[in-house]
């Protein structure tokens, strides 16, 4: 089953930021958009799904949001939802906890 991870943040993890926090533990690896950006994904050198990442929203009711996850940080923005398909998730938690460090956020998983 797919793991639901969020990153909690005050910036928004872009395509550019991604990629270049990427490129430290996954050079050969790709980066992939749909929908207009709406869904990005990461795979490996040989073409497996790493980790999904869906479109950044900002938070309305930061208690509500506060309470969906396992221990939220003090404050946060912006809430990116993350998937971690089958496979390899240290891997995908890796690569989340670089890209989360590269904008200042966390990640959690929901709760």
């Amino acid at each position: 089953m797919p793991t639901e991870l969020v990153l909690l943040s005050d910036v928004e993890p872009t395509s550019e930021v991604m990629v270049r926090a990427a490129s430290v533990d996954h050079p050969l690896g790709s980066f992939l958009e749909y929908r207009d950006g709406q869904i990005r994904q990461f795979v490996d050198a040989d073409g497996n799904a790493l980790l999904q990442i869906y479109r950044t929203r900002p938070v309305s009711v930061p208690r509500e949001a506060a309470a969906a996850v396992q221990d939220p940080p003090q404050s946060f923005a912006l809430w990116t939802d993350l998937a971690v398909p089958y496979g390899a998730p240290e891997t995908a938690r890796a690569l989340a906890d670089s890209i989360a460090e590269a904008v200042g956020g966390v990640v959690r998983e929901r709760a």
